[in-house]
């Protein structure tokens, strides 16, 4: 037991969710930084839970954020969506409401309901491709101008490691709501490619008339370019837990 929310129950720690063409381990920078437990998620379709063929949905993400909490003992927890995680967090918490204590949007997508992302972006990023379909990993060149940009060759070593395929699936999939009722925050980057502040402003408009806005002097991938400050920024939101 780590902290109480009055009467909203015991907060067990964070569950982290990456992104579209990552894997968890793009957290793991950030993980030994954090003060409270923590464990950070696979998707269906990489690391630990690899393609079987089926296309894959939000709610079988869901279902998979879901799982790693139980095995890890958290009833209650902080959860933590990078990119499109945000679609991910944002099903968990309609899913299983009970379960998320409060939700954090990191650079994270939040489309109005019906809204796929690949019509947030305007391109099917695999015409001719069935939803069951894998994309490959990003051209590195490619993925560092979008998610690294203040990153040091160093740092885009281990960072580069992170980048995997992606699920076709998770592009075309949308959701059917949002949760109500969870405190929200949003972490927006000010030098963010693929959600800049301009784009995370209209990605709030999905979560609620309270949402805690932060932004941080940072690229897309802030947790493995400054995980330190991130690691501060969410030890800040969720101080009145501990």
């Amino acid at each position: 037991m780590l902290g109480r929310m009055g009467a909203s129950g015991v907060v067990d720690g964070f569950v982290f969710v990456h992104g579209g063409h990552h894997d968890k381990s793009c957290w793991q920078l950030l993980l030994p930084m954090m003060d409270l437990p923590s464990i950070a998620v696979d998707l269906p379709g990489r690391g630990s839970r690899p393609s079987t063929g089926e296309a894959i949905t939000y709610s079988m993400c869901a279902a998979a954020v879901l799982a790693e909490a139980d095995a890890a003992g958290f009833e209650r927890f902080v959860l933590v969506g990078h990119s499109m995680g945000g679609l991910t967090i944002s099903r968990t918490a309609l899913d299983a409401p009970e379960r998320v204590a409060h939700l954090v949007y990191v650079g994270a997508l939040a489309p109005p309901a019906g809204v796929t992302v690949s019509e947030i972006f305007g391109v099917d990023v695999a015409p001719g491709q069935p939803d069951s379909a894998m994309m490959p990993a990003m051209d590195l060149e490619l993925a560092r101008t979008m998610f690294a940009g203040d990153m040091t060759d160093e740092q885009w070593a281990i960072a580069s490691t992170s980048i995997v395929d992606e699920a076709v699936g998770l592009f075309r999939d949308s959701l059917p709501g949002y949760a109500t009722g969870i405190p929200t925050t949003y972490i927006a980057m000010t030098a963010d490619v693929p959600v800049p502040p301009t784009s995370a402003a209209e990605m709030i408009k999905q979560l609620g008339p309270d949402v805690d806005y932060r932004q941080l002097d940072a690229s897309h991938n802030v947790m493995l370019s400054q995980p330190a400050t991130l690691a501060a920024t969410l030890h800040d939101v969720v101080g009145a837990y501990r």
